[in-house]
This record gives structure tokens, C-alpha cells and sequence, in this order.
């Protein structure tokens, strides 16, 4: 064989090598194309997936939690941490971070950013470590100040409000020009994740109605955003998180013009190649002229989902589990190799109203937070957790039902679900 490669000219090798594929690797043939079920091209024979899937179109009905306070009535921007959600306004408003109670919708407590100004924050993303604000809109497409703050969780006390210090992230985009005219540009932004040692940010494309991915390092510093790949979102990116349990990314957005909104749901891919994986489309039709603006994950598959003030309708949260679509497999996966992220519990379903929560993998001050299958968090409560010696939680004055328990430290986040009979 090797002498016959030899003696053909590029094209003629290329064309051999093609007919050869699919190749085998470890004894194993593998065959790319499209591994989802649920798709419309799902091929049974393709061993690995290379992010070719299509669905058909799929109109789902978010179901509301609560009302935003006037406080945040422009909330642009979700995170889930010390177990609760937090939020900004949109440009203009201050640098303050707010807690919001997911039982009441109330603000529950304020953060403020020293030294920081809101010239247009965006999108907040966290790691185990740091929260990451994003001052990177740009509507106009001509700021050359584009800005990340990097605040250090164990800064923020559990409770009641308080000023931190944020280290500042500077960058520009590697193709970036500055456009003529007002929104006829590809590079506002106005979603972001962390993952492994990066910023990855999704672009807000006015110009082509696409979304670019972008990656900067999380070091303060100044930097050129390397641009990765892209995508046809069609339609304008305005809000994303990820869930590194279940290994996927919810974006939000709407349609310009018509301002249905919409999200994606990115799955199944190779490390933090997002755009390389399935990309699942879902119209929010029943939100019509509204601006979802912030996604944020709570546990594996749910999230919190936030629409800002508009015309129609008050600011306000919505609920998403994205098992339905997305599966268990690759959470099963991904805990065969980190279990400590899964709390065993002694006895499910629960007796007699007590929670026993066997320890195995953490210990140290944790709070604790419960939620129930609306996604609502019906009691939160801090507890010193010890390696072997079980937790014990009353549950008397919970309905029967299906729920979700979660434990926060500053540097990890365990969970588990249970039933009530």
C-alpha cells in the first residue's frame, strides 16, 4: 500500500484516502454522522457524533417562577452561586450585583464592584473560584474599552450587602473593525461562559444574524479574543451558561425584527468546542416582543431563565429542564469520574421526613439549598458538613414530591435528588 501512495500525485491520494474512510482506530471502526436519536438525520451507525444533527421545530412554553422587583427591572444577566441567583441592570445602571430570593423574587442583598463602572454589563459567568462580570456590550461596535471584572467568590460575604474588589480582564477582538454605521456589525456580545482556563464569549451578530465564539484567558491582562468558530443562530445571542455536570450550554435569544425569543441548547461535544456538538433550536413563541436576556444552571439540566422589563411584560424568571431533550447520558458519563460531585442519600425515598445524606467526598461549611420540580427554592440553610458522620435534614412542612437538594462551598457544588412520598 505504502508503495502505491507513493506513486500517486496529491489529488489522487487524497481521493484513496477518502475511499478508505471510515478508518478504525483501537481495532474499532469509526463512522462520524449524526448519534441523536431524537434527530432528524440520526444515522444508527455512526459511532462518533460530528455535530451534523437537525431537528425539527420545537415551540415549548416556559413556566414562570416570579416577578423581577423593579430593582433589576433591565436584568440582563444570570448566575447561580452561595445558593442563590444573582443579577445585574442593564448600561448605565450601577456596578451592583443583586442576590434575588427564588421563593419571593425579592433582593435580598447587594455587591457592589469598587472601581468598577456599568458602561453596558452584559452577561456573568462563575468558575469554582471567581464570579465574572462582562461590561463587553457594544452596540455601536466601535468600544475599544471591552471589559471583564474578575471578583473573588470568598469575597462576598453569605449575607448582607458589601463593597469587593474586582480585577479587570481587557481585550479586543483579533478580526475587529470599527463600522460606519450604527448596528451593521458582528462583534456586540452579551453571553459569556467559564470553562477550564478560559472566557468564552458568543457574539451578538447585527449584521449577519450569526453568533461567533470567542476565547480570552481568565488572567487579568489585556488581550487579543481569538475567534474560534461560529454558528447560525439566526437570530441575536443575548444570554448563555454552562453546566459542566451535564456538559452542555443554553443560549437565549431573539429573532431581530419580529423579537421572538428563543433559545439554543448545545450538547455532546468535544471538550469546550461548543459549536462542535448538537445545536437544538426552541421558539418561545408565548413571550412574543420579549427580551430573554440571562441563563443561569442551578443543577444539571435546570436552569433559571430571565426576561428584562418590556412593553408587554414585567421583568420576570422563568423555569428550563433540558433532560427532555438532552438525556442523562453524558452526566452519567461525566460522574463516573467525578462521583464526589453526587451526594449519596442513605434512604430514597425519604421516611419518616428525614433526609439522610450519606458523606463520603466533602466536608467543610456548606449551604444547603432545596428545590422543588418547579425549579423554586422552598428552604436554604447553612451546615458544617463531616467526612463520614451522615446529615440529617427535617423535612416536615414540605409537600410529597420530587425534589432537588444541592450543597455550596466556595469551591464546589454537590447534589442529589429525592422523593417525598
Amino acid at each position: 500500500m505504502k508503495s502505491i501512495l507513493n506513486s500517486l500525485n496529491r489529488p489522487a491520494m487524497l481521493l484513496v484516502l477518502w475511499m478508505l474512510w471510515p478508518v478504525a482506530m483501537n481495532g474499532q471502526t469509526v463512522v462520524f454522522g449524526c448519534t441523536d436519536p431524537n434527530a432528524t438525520n440520526y444515522n444508527p451507525e455512526a459511532t462518533t457524533n460530528d455535530g451534523t444533527c437537525l431537528y425539527p421545530t420545537t415551540v415549548i412554553e416556559l413556566p414562570m417562577l416570579f416577578e423581577l422587583p423593579n430593582a433589576v427591572k433591565e436584568s440582563s444577566g444570570l448566575a447561580f452561586f452561595n445558593g442563590k441567583l444573582w443579577t445585574f441592570n442593564d448600561s448605565g445602571g450601577q456596578p451592583i450585583l443583586y442576590a434575588v430570593d427564588t421563593i419571593s423574587g425579592n433582593v435580598t442583598q447587594k455587591i457592589t464592584l469598587a472601581g468598577a463602572s456599568n458602561v453596558d454589563w452584559e452577561d456573568i459567568t462563575t468558575d469554582d473560584d471567581f464570579v465574572y462580570v462582562a461590561d463587553v456590550g457594544n452596540n455601536d461596535g466601535n468600544r475599544t474599552d471591552l471589559t471583564i471584572y474578575k471578583v473573588l467568590k470568598s469575597s462576598i460575604p453569605v449575607a448582607g450587602n458589601s463593597t469587593v474588589q474586582a480585577d479587570r480582564i481587557f481585550f479586543v477582538y483579533e478580526d475587529q473593525y470599527l463600522p460606519g454605521l450604527k448596528s451593521e456589525h458582528n462583534f456586540d456580545c452579551e453571553a459569556i461562559v467559564a470553562a477550564g482556563d478560559s472566557l468564552y464569549l458568543f457574539t451578538k451578530n447585527r449584521a449577519d444574524q450569526r453568533c461567533n465564539l470567542y476565547c480570552v484567558p481568565k488572567t487579568p491582562g489585556s488581550y487579543t479574543a481569538k475567534k474560534l468558530s461560529g454558528f447560525n443562530s439566526n437570530g441575536l445571542i443575548t444570554g448563555a451558561d454552562f453546566d459542566p455536570e451535564a456538559r452542555q450550554v443554553v443560549l437565549t435569544g431573539y429573532s431581530k425584527g419580529t423579537y421572538v425569543p428563543f433559545l439554543w441548547i448545545l450538547w455532546d461535544f468535544p471538550g469546550f468546542d461548543f459549536l462542535k456538538g448538537n445545536k437544538r433550536r426552541f421558539e418561545l413563541v408565548n413571550l412574543l416582543a420579549t427580551q430573554t436576556e440571562g441563563v443561569a444552571f442551578y443543577a444539571p439540566f435546570r436552569t433559571f431563565v430571565s426576561a428584562e422589563k418590556s412593553s408587554g411584560y414585567s421583568a420576570r424568571v422563568f423555569r428550563l429542564n433540558t433532560s427532555m431533550w438532552t438525556g442523562f447520558t453524558s452526566l452519567h458519563q461525566n460522574i463516573k469520574t467525578t462521583a464526589q460531585k453526587k451526594m449519596e442519600l442513605i434512604e430514597n425515598p425519604v421516611k419518616d421526613y428525614v433526609l439522610k445524606i450519606k458523606q463520603m467526598y466533602f466536608e467543610g461549611q456548606f449551604r444547603f439549598a432545596i428545590f422543588d420540580s418547579y425549579g423554586r427554592q422552598v428552604c436554604v440553610f447553612d451546615r458544617e458538613a463531616r467526612n463520614s458522620v451522615p446529615i440529617q435534614i427535617d423535612l416536615h412542612g414540605l409537600r410529597a414530591g420530587f425534589y432537588l437538594i444541592t450543597a455550596t462551598s466556595l469551591h464546589q457544588t454537590y447534589y442529589s435528588s429525592f422523593i417525598l412520598p
